[in-house]
């Protein structure tokens, strides 16, 4: 009789462990789902930033594009009510100087940059020297993509909004740029195997800046255009 009463006193301790037991598989059950949609969540963030990031990288592009446009294209400068400045740059006829006090404001030159002085600057380049988010048009020195080549009818923004027309991906701000005038130097060609020495006109570097769907997402480019000759249908 003493040990039938010994065994049913057993059944409520065996059922408190079954209990605990329970509790805990629950508890992993519900620790490795959280932890699976962490992984889920934090795999769509990477996704949406790399998305940004590729979509800022390509603005910048085409910055960096539309500035040697700007630089370059006399033919676009030739066109009727044209902006642009192909007949301008590296022309020593044209008295078309950037400001010496650093990037240029005024409608004609504006974003066209002379090479800081190390001991002015702290040895700081000239994109470091500038506010990219002005938005005042007598104030900002950047051009905006288009402003002088006239492509800026071709360039959609947007952020994805319920009240947006525009798909995504798309920058939410146009790319923008400076142009900051290098010393002229020689440039070395060697066509098939001879070395011809070809002097350059006038040299500029670009520094172009690309937004991403979202505004904080920018990149940075900086490229190099080489101007050796002015065309002749430019005049005299």
């Amino acid at each position: 009789m003493n040990k039938h009463r010994r065994f049913l006193g057993s059944r409520p301790a065996q059922q408190g462990i079954a209990l605990v037991f329970v509790l805990l598989m629950m508890v992993i059950a519900i620790s490795a789902a959280l932890f699976a949609a962490r992984l889920t969540l934090l795999g769509d963030k990477a996704s949406r930033n790399d998305r940004d990031r590729q979509v800022a990288f390509q603005a910048a592009e085409l910055a960096l594009n539309d500035a040697e446009l700007d630089i370059m294209d006399a033919a676009l400068a030739l066109e009727p009510n044209s902006l642009a400045r192909g007949c301008k740059f590296g022309n020593p006829r044209a008295a078309f100087l950037p400001d010496a006090a650093g990037c240029n404001a005024t409608a004609e030159r504006r974003g066209y940059c002379e090479m800081p002085l190390q001991a002015a600057s702290g040895a700081k380049p000239m994109y470091k020297l500038i506010d990219w988010e002005e938005a005042n048009d007598s104030e900002r020195v950047y051009v905006k993509y288009g402003e002088f080549t006239g492509r800026s009818a071709e360039f959609a923004t947007g952020d994805g909004s319920a009240g947006s027309t525009v798909k995504p991906p798309t920058p939410a701000k146009p790319p923008k740029y400076i142009i900051v005038r290098s010393s002229p130097a020689k440039l070395q060609i060697m066509p098939q195997g001879q070395r011809q020495v070809v002097s350059i006109e006038a040299a500029y570097k670009i520094y172009a800046l690309g937004y991403g769907v979202n505004p904080n997402t920018k990149v940075m480019l900086e490229g190099e255009v080489y101007k050796p000759v002015v065309e002749k249908s430019c005049g005299s």
